[in-house]
């Protein structure tokens, strides 16, 4: 890996550290309610995550890339529904548990494994920090999905429909076939990632 590379690394895993810690204080701070400016925090720390897929094609990381692309393409689907779901206030009650079980989630695997990331390319890496990097996933891997699911099936709990116009998803019906569908492709990717999780977690530990 050249210098340049390195420091371009450094400098990403830094920097979504940096927004993850942001996000998780606002959102703590604001009440465990999230507000436009810890939507905003999160839809930019979410969205760095789409340059690992870029990262991983360029074999810059070890990563594979059909595992990158399957969970970030998922929690981006996410928070897209969270943008949308969270402008309806009466799916508030059901969406805001969802809401702080991903934020707690994502935020303490990403600060986790961003703050090892940045440290591993000084060819650093404290045994707390290795260990917490790759058994933490246990507990907060399902418990992510449970809170991903809570905001799919929010539209489903409350009976409603969208309420955008034009919206491919706007009928009810139709959106339950969506969720179907993504149900569908959890069951097959859950289970590849985390045993992929645990297969990691052998071979560092």
């Amino acid at each position: 890996m050249s210098n340049a590379i390195k420091y371009y690394l450094s400098a990403y895993n830094l920097v979504a550290f940096v927004f993850w810690a942001v996000y998780i204080i606002s959102f703590v701070t604001g009440g465990f309610v999230i507000n436009s400016h810890s939507m905003l925090l999160l839809n930019i720390a979410q969205g760095l995550a789409i340059l690992e897929v870029i990262h991983a094609l360029l074999k810059w990381v070890r990563s594979p890339v059909g595992s990158t692309l399957a969970q970030v393409a998922s929690r981006l689907l996410v928070v897209l529904f969270i943008n949308v779901f969270r402008t309806i206030p009466v799916w508030d009650a059901v969406l805001n548990p969802a809401i702080i079980i991903v934020s707690f989630a994502w935020s303490i695997t990403e600060l986790v494994r961003y703050s090892l990331y940045f440290l591993s390319t000084f060819k650093v890496q404290p045994e707390w920090l290795l260990w917490a990097r790759y058994s933490f996933f246990i507990v907060l891997y399902p418990l992510g999905v449970t809170g991903e699911w809570l905001v799919f099936i929010t539209p489903v709990i409350m009976g409603g429909v969208f309420a955008y116009p034009g919206d491919v998803l706007t009928g009810f019906y139709g959106y339950r076939i969506f969720v179907l569908i993504l149900f569908i492709s959890y069951v097959y990717y859950f289970p590849v990632l985390y045993r992929y999780m645990w297969k990691q977690r052998k071979a560092k530990l």
